[in-house]
């Protein structure tokens, strides 16, 4: 009798577990309405005609399921160096400040060897990072496990999963911001959510997202941005950088102070912008004050590589000191400040990788986006090293960034659990 009690119990139990999981894997996953994930070809991931590039859902579901199975884990996050510190490794502080990318969707890559001898503060996922989910989060587990089998901290995986064309992951939520951006701010919120979930499971723990543009007419935003209006995408904005929040993931909205009354977009080469201070204040910036302080704000934000009337019509927004400042002093945002994308700063400033990656930390950028290739990357490391070594860059101002860096660490220290696939 008592041995058939035990059996009854122990079945109600692992019915119990069953749901659990099928639970989550339908509020992950699943779920209808506005918690869905972009749709494509009439299913959540793709039909069978696209599944050789996007992935099966037992693909996307595999770290899921496996969350529970233990996880190998060497080195430890460290904290960020006092000033005297700063000069007995300065190198190894140094590469903490940048998030680099590599080529390739494989753990064969040499960049994995660099990983283990160079301990980056992040690195960087594209498009050509990615094929489908269960690779990518083999991807992020080696990436974790590289660093902390050589004694390092596992670095930020950072994407950007802005939605629609603006997304690294194609078959991945959230949907499009000029889509989700005509909904409610419910609609913002779930959209966001359910892509903050996926990418926390799948090992990515800072998004380069949401984009807090406005719509203008012709320029770069008015097929990407929320809206044109600004209460509208400040609104979105507020709700998306809250559903990444309840994720895990860190958000970095940008690009700061707004690229959307740009002539094209900076990506592709100089893009001034004609406004003046106070019309940038007025518009463009409202959006970022929305999350700058308080508890709506956001962990980051990214700096634009756009050019300004207001300032001196020269010099990229991410190179320029009165650009942070004003993010800092009259915003009062406290997080950490990512550069722009320092290789394509390079197009519009002149001069090379390295000069502008000293140019941006001098500035009060925290984290230093040097996409690729390796060439570039050494660059930009040997420069910014050796200005921390002749003291052209004050110590004070590395110590500073790295702290930024350590709380988006704290932040992110769940998602850095590498990721076990089965198999």
């Amino acid at each position: 009798m008592r041995l058939g009690a035990l059996t009854t119990r122990g079945l109600i139990v692992l019915a119990v577990l069953v749901l659990v999981i099928a639970g989550g894997v339908y509020v992950l996953f699943l779920r209808g309405g506005e918690d869905a994930p972009v749709v494509e070809a009439g299913s959540r991931f793709g039909n069978a005609g696209d599944r050789a590039e996007g992935g099966t859902l037992l693909d996307t579901l595999a770290p899921v399921l496996s969350a529970n199975q233990p996880n190998l884990r060497q080195g430890s996050d460290p904290a960020p160096p006092t000033a005297d510190e700063l000069g007995q490794a300065s190198a190894d502080a140094v590469a903490g400040l940048f998030i680099v990318g590599f080529s390739g969707k494989t753990t064969g890559s040499d960049f994995f060897e660099r990983l283990g001898g160079r301990p980056y503060g992040g690195v960087l996922l594209t498009r050509s990072n990615y094929s489908e989910p269960s690779q990518l989060a083999t991807l992020t587990r080696t990436i974790q496990r590289t660093a902390r089998q050589a004694g390092n901290a596992a670095p930020l995986v950072v994407a950007q999963q802005e939605g629609g064309a603006f997304s690294a992951f194609a078959n991945l939520a959230p949907e499009p911001q000029i889509d989700v951006g005509k909904g409610s701010a419910r609609k913002i919120f779930a959209s966001s959510l359910s892509a903050g979930k996926q990418l926390e499971a799948l090992g990515v723990t800072v998004t380069l997202a949401p984009n807090a543009d406005l719509a203008v007419a012709g320029g770069p935003g008015q097929e990407r941005a929320f809206s044109d209006r600004v209460s509208a995408v400040s609104r979105a904005v507020r709700a998306s950088v809250g559903a990444y929040r309840s994720a895990g993931v860190v958000t970095a909205v940008g690009p700061f102070p707004g690229d959307g009354a740009a002539s094209q977009d900076p990506a592709a080469g100089p893009a001034p912008v004609g406004l003046g201070l106070q019309q940038l204040r007025a518009a463009d910036m409202k959006p970022f004050a929305a999350v700058a302080s308080g508890r709506s704000a956001t962990p980051a934000m990214q700096m634009s590589n756009a050019i300004y009337v207001a300032y001196d019509s020269v010099t990229p927004a991410t190179l320029l000191p009165e650009a942070y400042a004003e993010l800092r002093k009259r915003l009062g945002f406290k997080g950490a400040i990512l550069s722009a994308d320092l290789t394509a700063t390079t197009a519009t400033s002149g001069g090379n990788v390295g000069d502008a990656a000293v140019e941006a930390l001098k500035a009060g950028a925290d984290m230093l986006l040097v996409p690729g290739g390796r060439a570039q990357q050494d660059e930009a490391f040997r420069e910014v090293a050796a200005a921390v070594r002749r003291r052209e860059i004050p110590a004070e101002r590395v110590v500073s960034a790295l702290r930024s860096v350590a709380t988006l660490r704290r932040l992110t220290r769940g998602a850095r659990q590498a990721v076990k696939i089965p198999g």
